[in-house]
């Protein structure tokens, strides 16, 4: 029988003809039941029907069911790039005037200084590399990308990046860098691969850098949420002399429940999917699947966990899994603050075509709160750069 980690081992091989016929008819397919249901009063209140569209394409995407990986990939790269053209960093002069390629032992991603976006001139934006990173900045925000560990960027939420930076600045006189970590993709790199490049950019963070980790946030979507929470873990558990940071911000965690996702018409994220980005990552490996390292939800005890905040969509599939997790995080004593919106779906607040402009600046208002109260906390109110 094939299983779906076995047509993942083969999602390199070109369909041919077919395979694009077949993606025609489901996209198709997926576009007319949307039209539908939005006529009928299905959808969830509010939703207009082109965001239905772009949740039904997405979740074409996301399924894997009728395309491989490669060409999953090869529509993650078009969205990404419909994502930069509205945030403005369509090319790559427009992407290098704000982040960095940088790196160091056993990773790599992307420097992304703090820019003022209140006193805006026309000069060119400082040259800057590995050794400025975490310079001029109160906050350093440690991101880590989505994608279900088989697809992405390190900058497919530059434009979030930016907003927020924006929105720091502005309403609470702060300033933030971002460290967008940039790890290997699986099937070709599993477990723990991922995971041991995001603690070796925390490591060089602090411990290269001098950072120190009450200056460090989080952030991290679905997959990325899930290697945020796997990535404290380790640090607590192996590198306690590091020091965790000051809090995480979560968006949809993919905390990796042992119990089947029940699908939701209105997410794009599907059962089938999951599966088979799980099993591309775990190589579909009880010992791995079980492991709190890879499935952060099984971890015996969370105690010491920095502050978080997760974002929830109300009809997305994770919901379940993600609001059992909070329970696990309260009664273990770990601050966490949610943000549930009913009718949203994965990653509804940085993705504006799914939510609406209106939605995702309440959720960049959030975030800010958050990060100031981290500020005030440990670093105080007249925060000097480091």
């Amino acid at each position: 029988m094939t299983t779906a980690l076995s047509q993942n081992q083969h999602a390199f091989k070109f369909w041919g003809p077919i395979a694009y016929t077949r993606l025609i008819l489901y996209t198709t397919a997926y576009i007319l039941r949307s039209t539908v249901r939005h006529v009928f009063g299905r959808t969830p209140k509010g939703q207009s029907l082109l965001e239905g569209y772009t949740i039904q394409i997405l979740r074409l995407m996301m399924s894997v069911k009728v395309i491989n990986v490669y060409q999953a990939r090869k529509m993650m790269d078009f969205t990404t790039a419909i994502t930069h053209l509205r945030s403005g960093t369509f090319t790559q002069k427009s992407k290098d005037q704000w982040a960095t390629k940088v790196k160091g032992k056993g990773w790599e991603g992307f420097w992304i200084p703090f820019q003022d976006q209140l006193n805006k001139t026309k000069t060119a934006p400082p040259k800057v590399s590995a050794a400025d990173i975490g310079a001029g900045c109160d906050i350093v925000m440690f991101a880590i990308h989505g994608g279900g560990m088989v697809l992405g960027d390190a900058l497919m939420f530059l434009g979030n990046y930016k907003a927020w930076m924006k929105e720091m600045q502005k309403n609470h006189s702060l300033k933030i860098g971002v460290l967008s970590v940039e790890y290997s993709m699986s099937p070709e790199v599993p477990f723990p691969g991922a995971l041991n490049e995001c603690v070796a950019a925390y490591r060089h963070l602090v411990q290269v850098q001098g950072i120190n980790p009450k200056r460090i946030v989080m952030c991290g979507d679905s997959a990325g949420g899930n290697l945020c929470l796997t990535t404290a873990l380790k640090v607590r558990d192996d590198y306690p002399d590091i020091g965790l940071p000051a809090g995480q911000v979560l968006f949809s965690p993919w905390v990796m429940c042992p119990k089947p996702l029940k699908d939701s018409p209105d997410d794009y994220i599907t059962n089938y999917g999951g599966r088979l980005f799980m099993e591309a990552y775990t190589q579909n490996l009880a010992s791995v699947q079980s492991s709190p390292y890879a499935s952060p939800i099984q971890v015996p005890t969370l105690v010491g966990m920095p502050r978080m905040l997760i974002f929830i969509g109300g009809v997305e599939i994770l919901r379940p899994s993600i609001e059992s997790f909070v329970v696990k995080a309260r009664a273990e004593g770990v601050h966490v603050e949610t943000e549930l919106r009913e009718g949203q779906a994965h990653d509804y607040c940085l993705i504006e075509e799914i939510s609406g402009a209106k939605v995702k600046r309440e959720s960049e208002a959030k975030i800010g709160r958050f990060v100031a109260q981290i500020r005030n906390a440990y670093i105080g109110i007249d925060a000097h750069a480091l």
